[in-house]
Parts: C-alpha cells; structure tokens; sequence
C-alpha cells in the first residue's frame, strides 16, 4: 500500500489557493481521487489507460518529479521516494506553473 503525503509547501498551496477561491471543492474531490487510486493501485496507474490525470514526467530543475493535472489548468507536483512507498506532493498549482518545486516534507 502506498501513502500519500504532502509537503510544507504544498500545504501552502492548499490554503492560499482555498482562501483566493482557485481551489474549489470540486478540485478537492478530483485531488481526493488522485489520492486514492494512488494508495490503491501505485502511482504507476496514474499512466495507465487514458492517462486521465495526463500524468507525465518532469524535466530540469524538477527531473524527478511528475504531474498530474488535476482540472483543465492545476497541477499536482509530486515525486516517488521507492524505499520507503511514498508519493510525495510537492506543490499544487492553479495553473501549469511548474517553477519553485520544494523538496521540504511535513508528516
């Protein structure tokens, strides 16, 4: 089984886009989803089928890290630490702002 766990930052994110009205609850059911299937079935399913979550990798400064759309514009940054079956959220954006992606943790 595979945990979820989301970053300083990401938890930012969440409030700051919550509070500016970019995060609906909507988003946060669609994100409630990505959560699940991820602690289900592994990260690998995001890609699978017809890649829903247009799940891809990341280049640059954050090579090693993916992304999952997770309305028309937001994106989930997140990365896999193997050893220890973890999906890490390192940022969620309004937009596809993929810039300043932290590798700070909050369990």
């Amino acid at each position: 089984m595979w945990k979820v766990l989301f970053s300083a930052q990401a938890e930012k994110d969440i409030q700051k886009l919550v509070k500016e009205k970019q995060l609906s609850e909507s988003d946060r059911e669609v994100i409630a989803t990505w959560i699940k299937q991820i602690q289900e079935f592994g990260p690998e399913s995001l890609q699978q089928g017809s890649n829903f979550w247009y799940d891809h990798e990341l280049f640059d400064e954050l090579k090693g890290h993916r992304s999952s759309a997770y309305s028309f514009k937001g994106r989930l940054i997140y990365r896999i630490e193997k050893k220890k079956i973890v999906v890490l959220v390192v940022k969620i954006t309004a937009t596809q702002n993929y810039s300043g992606g932290s590798n700070e943790r909050n369990e």
